[in-house]
């Protein structure tokens, strides 16, 4: 069994940038931007990924709550509760701060919907990515999360 999947306690903040430099490494690794579309609606911006079976992928650190959506393929994903195994179709909440790691055991397709009238990459990047975990503390960041709250009071 991958060691990856035999965790059962919450992956620390260093352990994941650990993991992100190792997969940095990696040879062969593939360009994650080349396997994420985007699609824009109403106020609604959502970001696919597709990760082909075998490959491991660690996302960003996020600055907002909002939902993971396993579409299709199985996934060793990291948790609250350690990794876990999740198959598609499955819905999760990811929290303020939340920095993922995935391994896919099939070819999976990942979507997470994100409530934005933006439709510029970078600056959503902005809105929704923290670039560090002590981004997350400051008052840029505090102010962004009041702005999020009065987006969704305005619908």
């Amino acid at each position: 069994m991958n060691e990856f999947a035999k965790l059962r306690k919450p992956v620390s903040r260093e352990q994941m940038m650990q993991l992100e430099q190792a997969v940095r490494e990696m040879p062969g690794q593939v360009d994650i931007d080349e396997l994420t579309s985007h699609h824009f609606a109403d106020g609604i911006y959502l970001r696919q990924l597709f990760i082909p079976a075998g490959v491991v992928v660690v996302g960003k650190i996020h600055r907002t709550n909002h939902l993971t959506i396993i579409c299709s393929g199985t996934v060793r994903v990291t948790t609250d509760n350690g990794v876990e195994e999740i198959t598609g179709p499955a819905v999760f909440r990811t929290d303020v701060g939340a920095k993922k790691a995935a391994f896919a055991i099939t070819d999976c397709v990942i979507m997470n919907p994100h409530p934005t009238k933006e439709t510029d990459l970078v600056k959503i990047e902005e809105q929704f990515i923290a670039p560090s975990f002590e981004a997350l503390e400051t008052d840029d960041f505090k102010a962004l999360e009041t702005d999020i709250d009065n987006l969704e009071d305005e619908s």
